[in-house]
């Protein structure tokens, strides 16, 4: 059987398009109220409405995070934007195969952006000049009363103060990562990791043939400065998948009071939990996967993995559930 395996180390450097954080998700939803109703409930703040277009924010610094817009009878996923670094990055993008400019002058924090298809059909899109919003200096919270330290069994740094909560949603910090199941697996990955900064922090084999790797999970690499475990992750599809799909998208809240309170406000809504409240092996977060209006799946989470250029990438077999999970319901078939 050929090798199809993502070769490693991955190694960054001048040549590629340099970028230094994901910056925000387009979705299509047949119905764009019924989605309103459910970003308010799951922690979104609305910016902006513009040309049939709502912008959604967290409390980090990126102007939006999410934008979506009215599709007909069936959701469309409209592909990721990353943040080029300089402009001489975004000039690369934009010199790329059937690269096209679009125009986001009047989206909150105005700025340009390219869009470049990818091998399986979806387009990653590269940002720049966005004018950035004051980030928080501390957790915006919908759920809060009085929180304190939090006190271990062996370190006791909260005294004569309370915790208390009250319910409401999980309020967002930043988008953290997408991910999507790839009929061109080798194709799509080789394209992320050859004209991008991406590289793999974790890979995955199929059960006993370690010349067929099944899923990567792929970082930005900012060389001594740590990020996300992962921004990216792309899944082999199965032989009798017709297409490629997209998977999920999964925003950053504060801890892990947040997050069940958040869980439990969307239970209390009445919206269809998918997979949660976990924790994961390969990335670490604590996880908590919906179904929005629309179908789409859509992921709380908190407490991730950094990683940097001494990270090393490491790849292991698909053990299933045992790879994902190390502590949570157990994984529901549809995931």
């Amino acid at each position: 059987m050929p090798s199809s395996v993502l070769p490693l180390p991955v190694v960054n450097n001048s040549s590629k398009i340099q970028l230094i954080r994901i910056g925000h998700v387009y979705h299509g939803h047949p119905d764009l109220r019924k989605f309103q109703a459910f970003a308010r409930d799951f922690g979104f703040e609305e910016v902006a409405e513009v040309d049939g277009k709502i912008y959604y924010r967290g409390y980090g610094k990126d102007p939006y995070i999410y934008v979506a817009s009215k599709s007909g009878s069936e959701k469309e996923f409209g592909g990721g934007a990353f943040i080029a670094k300089t402009q001489e990055d975004f000039e690369k993008a934009a010199a790329l195969e059937n690269a096209v400019v679009s125009d986001i002058s009047k989206a909150p924090g105005g700025g340009k952006m390219i869009s470049i298809p990818i091998p399986s059909g979806n387009k990653i899109h590269i940002a720049f000049g966005q004018e950035e919003r004051e980030a928080a200096k501390t957790a915006v919270s919908k759920t809060e009363v009085h929180k304190g330290a939090f006190n271990t069994s062996l370190e006791k740094s909260r005294k004569g103060e309370f915790q208390r909560f009250k319910p409401g949603p999980a309020m967002i910090h930043k988008l953290g990562h997408f991910g999507f199941i790839s009929k061109k697996w080798d194709e799509d990955v080789a394209f992320y990791t050859e004209k991008f900064n991406f590289v793999p922090s974790d890979v995955l084999h199929a059960p006993g043939n370690s010349d067929m790797d099944v899923m990567t999970f792929l970082h930005l690499d900012l060389g001594e400065e740590y990020t996300d475990h992962h921004t990216l992750f792309v899944a082999r599809a199965p032989p009798d998948m017709p297409a490629t799909m997209m998977h999920h998208t999964s925003f950053e809240v504060d801890d892990f009071d947040t997050q069940l309170l958040g869980h439990e406000h969307l239970l209390s809504k009445g919206y269809t939990l998918v997979w949660g409240v976990g924790r994961h092996v390969l990335g670490s977060q604590i996880f908590d996967y919906w179904k929005d209006p629309s179908g789409f799946t859509i992921e709380h989470y908190a407490d991730g993995d950094l990683v940097n250029v001494h990270t090393k990438a490491l790849r292991q077999e698909d053990q299933g559930p045992n790879t994902l999970s190390v502590w949570g319901p157990n994984l529901p078939e549809v995931f």
